[in-house]
């Protein structure tokens, strides 16, 4: 993840189709809020105001440190655990940009951590029969339709003029603290797809039950990415929902694979 490094780029959801992700790309929030305000030597509100009895020096310092060293070793428990992956997700996306063309090729990678996702540090994955690497320093953090927190890249590409390698990958995961763990997928797909333009997708690939419509506004930002309504008979339907869609992407999903069509324009009738 002969050692060719190649640049893994984190291109904005916008920018690829994965249902298995659908949720909500964020930064992820795990923090413990605590006030302690110390003023003169004891701690506000004291424990001699809320029951109106007077408290010893002796024990305001002693309760003082021992809530200190409770939230340090609360605090601790939450954002510095070790290390580990639970899940390994990964897609091949076949990107058409035209009816005639082959598609631009690359490949996601996506694990769910054990620890928290706020201490994702970078992702990089080994192809194990050549040792060709790429490495994402930035990685992405999306809320899963599961519920789970996943980090990774959604646009590893191949190296100029060549194709991604099949087999058995590992992938690195390493924290803020520069700890490393590891994790293990495979890309299997017939070299074919990479060469032949979208018309010529077998029917097993192009067919409604594998459709996924992809609509974006006119900044380039995904507003929806899901199957076909049943009401959604022409582009008028869809605008009657989605006002603000300006383009759209039929896709089709076979398995790990994912097959990107050409934009078509939304034109509001």
């Amino acid at each position: 993840m002969p050692s060719l490094t190649v640049s893994g780029s984190s291109r904005p959801a916008s920018s690829w189709f994965c249902p298995a992700f659908r949720g909500s790309g964020s930064r992820l929030h795990c923090s413990l809020e605590a006030t302690l305000r110390v003023r003169n030597g004891y701690a506000a509100p004291t424990i001699g105001r809320r029951l109106n009895v007077k408290t010893r020096p002796r024990f305001r310092i002693f309760t003082f440190f021992t809530l200190a060293i409770f939230f340090l070793l609360t605090c601790a428990s939450c954002s510095d655990s070790e290390p580990s992956i639970a899940k390994v997700e990964h897609n091949v996306i076949f990107d058409y940009q035209d009816d005639s063309s082959a598609p631009y090729v690359r490949f996601s990678v996506f694990v769910q951590p054990r620890s928290s996702a706020l201490r994702a540090g970078e992702i990089r994955t080994v192809h194990a029969e050549t040792g060709m690497e790429w490495h994402c320093p930035s990685p992405l953090v999306f809320h899963g339709g599961d519920g789970k927190d996943y980090v990774g890249c959604t646009s590893f590409v191949p190296a100029y003029k060549s194709a991604i390698p099949q087999g058995i990958y590992y992938v690195y995961y390493k924290d803020l603290s520069d700890r490393e763990c590891e994790g293990e997928f495979s890309l299997n797909f017939n070299p074919d797809f990479e060469t032949k333009a979208y018309v010529d997708l077998p029917y097993y690939i192009a067919n409604p039950n594998n459709e996924r419509i992809a609509l974006y506004n006119t900044d380039g930002i995904l507003i929806y990415c899901n199957k076909r309504r049943d009401e959604w008979k022409d582009n008028a339907a869809i605008l009657a929902e989605y006002g603000t869609a300006d383009r759209m992407r039929v896709c089709y999903e076979s398995g790990t694979l994912f097959f990107m069509l050409p934009f078509e324009s939304l034109q509001k009738q």
